[in-house]
């Protein structure tokens, strides 16, 4: 946990020089449906994101869940964070955005007769392709870490959504 304690106090002094080297872009929204794999093979997982970005921040509010898998010994697990993105802006015609986060927020597991909640921080990263019109396609690989008795402190996601800017 000190490696995100040491980029979390690094992380205010790095977007406040990304804000003043780049300058700021209108404001826009921006729902993204994704579908991806947890760490498990074959473990399907879920969601829907909803963002504001100001280039090259952003921030967003993303659910996403994987059901449970008995037989594996798998636990179901919801999430719901506010992620902080912090991108390389999308000038110049650039049909691809590179884009890094973090994330605070709440996890539901449960397997069973086991079930908890508890607090949930994540990190991880990705990229936007724009596709057509308001239509893009994200990327994007995330690191969990659950607070708390979870089955699985460590979990892992990665994800191909679709999403529209608007």
């Amino acid at each position: 946990m000190r490696s995100w304690t040491r980029a979390a106090r690094a992380l205010p002094l790095w977007l406040l020089a990304t804000l003043a080297a780049s300058g700021a872009e209108p404001a826009f929204a921006d729902a993204t449906f994704f579908a991806g794999s947890a760490a498990a093979p074959g473990r399907v997982t879920l969601g829907a994101a909803l963002g504001l970005a100001l280039e090259p921040v952003g921030v967003e509010f993303e659910y996403g869940g994987a059901p449970a898998d008995p037989a594996a010994g798998t636990a179901a697990l919801r999430t719901g964070l506010f992620n902080l993105l912090v991108g390389a802006p999308a000038r110049g015609g650039r049909r691809v955005q590179v884009y890094a986060s973090v994330g605070v927020g709440a996890y539901r597991e449960r397997l069973e007769e086991h079930a908890r909640t508890g607090l949930a921080a994540s990190a991880g990263g990705g990229v936007h392709v724009r596709l057509a019109g308001p239509f893009r396609l994200r990327l994007d690989y995330r690191l969990f870490a659950l607070r708390g008795a979870a089955l699985d402190g460590r979990p892992r996601r990665a994800y191909a959504g679709l999403g529209v800017a608007f």
